[in-house]
């Protein structure tokens, strides 16, 4: 590593909401130069960016990676049935749709 670097990946392991905050500070003392801090932190200026627009959003933290949303999403009751099938016959998903579907009434994809 070229020194003078801080390695920004190491630091967003530990704790991303400090790596960030350090980016940010490096932004205040160097006059907003985004190339710069991009260069000193070693990530892409698109990852800067990113940064401030959390920091406008008023949040450093990660965002959840769950999806907001699941259309296909089948109950509580039809999933622990699947799960409870799955663990007693050992079945792979396309048996075990055909059995849901002929002993158990349920349609499964």
């Amino acid at each position: 590593m070229i020194p003078g670097k801080i390695d920004y990946k190491v630091l967003r392991k530990i704790d991303p909401v400090a790596a960030r905050t350090a980016v940010l500070e490096y932004l205040k003392t160097n006059g907003g130069n985004i190339t710069a801090a991009a260069e000193v932190f070693g990530i892409n200026r698109p990852v800067v960016y990113d940064i401030l627009k959390k920091e406008a959003e008023g949040n450093l933290a990660d965002r959840s990676k769950a999806p907001k949303h699941s259309p296909n999403k089948v109950s509580d009751r039809v999933e622990e049935k699947v799960i409870e099938i799955k663990n007693k016959t050992r079945m792979g998903a396309k048996r075990l749709s055909r059995y849901l579907k002929k002993y158990e009434n349920l349609v499964v994809p």
